[in-house]
């Protein structure tokens, strides 16, 4: 198998597979175009297999890509003579799958460290609007829904002289009031 010659280096541009590389990668596979055709579509299985059980993105794209690759190695001038086209093309998979994984590291990477970063915006959001929202309440009901989330609620309900049951309804009141305010403040967002 030789190498590229240095003339030949990529290029940046996306390589798009034509009529020729394509015909070239045929004529690799084998000597008549039925031959080379069924060969190819074995091939091409053979590679979605690969992807699959690998848990590709898009198993029949990556095979593509795959044979996309082998085409344009071979239109570039890469001998494959003496080489099992079958195997070069699994070395040329393998690179494709570790692109993938490295691909969908960065992204569950990017979207794990936008999601912290969202979670904990929208927590200390959500603490400013409560408490500008309690802010807003009647000095009585602020109090009275401070001390029901921090002080025993049978102790709060006999101090004020109401029942258990009078307690837990009129923190419903000020909870949903409180629910109303947040929601109204996130909507102006």
């Amino acid at each position: 198998m030789s190498r590229r010659p240095p003339s030949a280096a990529r290029s940046s541009r996306r390589w798009d597979l034509d009529h020729d590389a394509f015909a070239g990668l045929l004529a690799a596979l084998g000597s008549d175009e039925q031959s080379a055709s069924r060969r190819y579509e074995a091939l091409r299985k053979r590679l979605i297999d690969l992807f699959a059980w690998e848990r590709g993105d898009n198993p029949e794209e990556s095979a593509d890509e795959t044979l996309n690759r082998l085409a344009r190695r071979i239109s570039e001038g890469v001998s494959l003579e003496g080489v099992a086209v079958e195997r070069y093309c699994f070395g040329i998979a393998r690179l494709v799958l570790l692109e993938e994984l490295r691909s969908r590291r960065t992204r569950e990477a990017a979207h794990e460290e936008f999601s912290r970063h969202a979670s904990q915006r929208l927590e200390s959001d959500l603490i400013r609007g409560l408490e500008r929202c309690l802010e807003e309440l009647p000095p009585d009901s602020r109090d009275l829904i401070r001390r029901y989330y921090s002080e025993d609620r049978e102790a709060l309900a006999r101090s004020l002289g109401i029942s258990l049951n009078a307690l837990r309804n009129r923190a419903l009141r000020i909870r949903e009031r409180l629910y109303e305010c947040t929601m109204r403040d996130d909507r102006d967002v």
